[in-house]
């Protein structure tokens, strides 16, 4: 009897320090990344804690219904009559907060032009900026099958534009994927592009050869692709719920590893980690794959002389993963007469890592463009003055948003 209730009790410790065991692995999993996390950020000095990227500046929110029937997250600030619109096509795995600062850039902007009217009899022009959430992303639908093409996503910007700017002088501005959207809008609506559109900007993004990157991002994407979508196209009614549900679980694992991925700086702001972390998170697996075979077999290399003559803004960090630099190098080059912009310690979104600097670079190209078309300027609020009493520090408004380093530009 006595020896069977030692048996017992040994049983019962052996259970215990397992059970202990499991409990302690647990809260360490747990436990460890919610600490590291909360000290990271505690830590870290954050010059946008306070900025409202949830609620940015705006004039309208509106649904557009695609040509699919996909309901798409549009939102716009500045007047609705204005002489340039401005249109922000965000990138992959991320949604129209991508721009928060070049949103407010071009707000700041207009307002300033308001008053240089009121100044200045009418000089000037009146800006507007409209952005939405790509099919699949941040606050839109996802279209209605399990792969989609760069295709699609052209003419879901078609659609937004008739909605909400069916007419006027247009600048468009891409992200990554957002910057293949505008090139198959120009071949495949080629006749409204070449009427409407007087100047583009591509941040981080490429023409064509992304099945060739070698990098870990790249080649992670690759193997999604061979292992992923086949069991999307062949498993009826198989959803990626569960994983979803995981993800939004990561919490502070997916805070840190986004910290460490998604940035060129050693000590990126806590907020603009938080915020590309919640783009990604948003982004559902379906879409995550869905968008994976067009983005490696992107090729529009022969719809690029399209875009000769336009004004043209070509950025890329040069720390960048997923769309190295030597491609934002071709694309520049083939598009001739445009400024490129590598952007030092900067990752795949330099117009966040450095609003300052981007913003800056992009509303003198959209200075580029109202004179072209013969409005006046955008940027300056000041009366014409002569080449040589011009004041460049007009453009240095943008210098609070900035992280104080440097960016090399080329012809």
């Amino acid at each position: 009897m006595g020896e069977r209730r030692s048996r017992r009790r040994r049983g019962f410790a052996i259970a215990g320090g397992v059970t202990g065991g499991v409990a302690l692995g647990a809260a360490l999993a747990w436990g460890v990344p919610r600490y590291l996390a909360r000290r990271t950020k505690a830590a870290s000095s954050d010059p946008y804690a306070h900025e409202p990227f949830e609620l940015p500046p705006q004039r309208s929110v509106m649904t557009v219904e695609s040509r699919d029937g996909v309901p798409i997250h549009v939102e716009t600030a500045g007047p609705a009559d204005a002489d340039l619109t401005v249109v922000f096509v965000h990138g992959y795995m991320q949604d129209m907060a991508t721009f928060y600062f070049q949103r407010k850039a071009v707000a700041e902007a207009n307002q300033s032009q308001s008053m240089a009217r009121e100044l200045h009899r009418d000089r000037g022009v009146s800006l507007r900026a409209v952005l939405y959430d790509q099919p699949g992303h941040g606050r839109s639908g996802p279209l209605p099958r399990t792969e989609y093409g760069i295709e699609d996503l052209a003419e879901v910007l078609h659609d937004v534009l008739a909605a909400v700017a069916p007419r006027g002088p247009l600048v468009l501005v891409g992200h990554s994927m957002g910057g293949m959207t505008i090139q198959v809008f120009a071949r495949l609506y080629e006749a409204d592009f070449r009427e409407r559109v007087k100047g583009v900007a591509f941040f981080s993004s490429s023409a064509a050869g992304l099945d060739t990157v070698e990098t870990k991002p790249m080649r992670a994407l690759r193997r999604l692709r061979r292992t992923v979508l086949p069991m999307l196209q062949q498993v009826a009614g198989w959803t990626p719920d569960l994983i979803d549900r995981s993800r939004l679980l990561a919490g502070d694992i997916g805070w840190l590893l986004t910290r460490k991925a998604a940035f060129g700086h050693v000590d990126p702001p806590a907020s603009l980690v938080t915020l590309v972390e919640r783009m990604n998170r948003r982004t559902s697996m379906q879409s995550i794959v869905g968008y994976a075979r067009a983005i490696l077999d992107h090729d529009e290399t022969a719809t690029l002389p399209l875009f000769e003559g336009l004004p043209a803004l070509v950025v890329v960090g040069d720390e960048d993963l997923l769309t190295p630099p030597e491609h934002s190098r071709r694309l520049a080059a083939a598009l001739g007469g445009s400024r490129f912009a590598l952007i030092a310690e900067a990752a795949h979104s330099p117009q966040l890592e450095y609003p300052g600097e981007i913003s800056q670079l992009l509303l003198e190209m959209i200075d580029k463009v109202v004179a072209e078309i013969g409005e006046g300027s955008a940027v300056s609020a000041a009366p014409e003055a002569a080449p040589e009493e011009r004041d460049t520090s007009r453009y240095r408004r943008w210098s609070p948003f900035s992280r104080h380093h440097g960016h090399r530009l080329e012809p």
